[in-house]
């Protein structure tokens, strides 16, 4: 089901727009120096409603955003190592804010990915070990802004959450399809 449905095949958002997935795919390879076949649109952008156990079932909008995917060892390994580096020497002696910092690395280390852009590095210590991931938030900040030059994605939000591997992929969202299945079931409603 997570390969047949939720990761591959034309998505609806772009059902009208049968370039903007090879758009999108060729300007977050080339920035992101990632090979095409690891980006993919998932959520109500792939499917037409969220799967978001959260927002299930909520319908695709004009005012939805696109939610990708992309799956770089490489990157993720920038990250993670360099996370390592910086608290390593110092990891029994962080300051308070330093603990909430790393404790919120941990759990998205833990599930398996990271949004590059979204990791912010105010008042934490010594925040210059910490340019490997300053860099590479810059960069995926700036790959998902600079879609807006194209006309399908000028009036969208678009956002990209980085996996080390696809086996991390398939389990946060085979693990989302479970808790909807619950949900049905507990509602009554026929699951798949």
């Amino acid at each position: 089901m997570l390969q047949d449905y939720v990761f591959s095949g034309d998505p609806y958002a772009f059902s009208a727009q049968p370039n903007a997935l090879p758009n999108l795919r060729a300007h977050v390879s080339r920035a992101l120096s990632v090979d095409e076949k690891n980006i993919v649109v998932v959520g109500s952008a792939q499917v037409g409603f969220s799967l978001s156990p959260d927002n299930f079932p909520r319908r695709f909008t004009d005012g939805s955003d696109i939610d990708v995917v992309v799956v770089d060892e490489r990157l993720f390994d920038t990250v993670w190592h360099t996370l390592l580096q910086w608290h390593y020497p110092r990891r029994r002696n962080l300051p308070e804010g330093d603990w909430a910092w790393t404790s919120a690395r941990r759990k998205e280390l833990y599930w398996g990915w990271f949004v590059p852009n979204e990791i912010r590095f105010n008042g934490l210590s010594l925040p210059g070990a910490l340019k490997p991931i300053r860099d590479c938030s810059t960069l995926w900040f700036n790959t998902f802004q600079s879609l807006t030059q194209y006309p399908e994605f000028s009036k969208r939000e678009v956002n990209g959450r980085l996996y080390r591997t696809w086996e991390h992929v398939r389990l946060y969202h085979a693990e989302g399809l479970r808790q909807i299945r619950e949900i049905l079931r507990a509602q009554g409603k026929p699951q798949p």
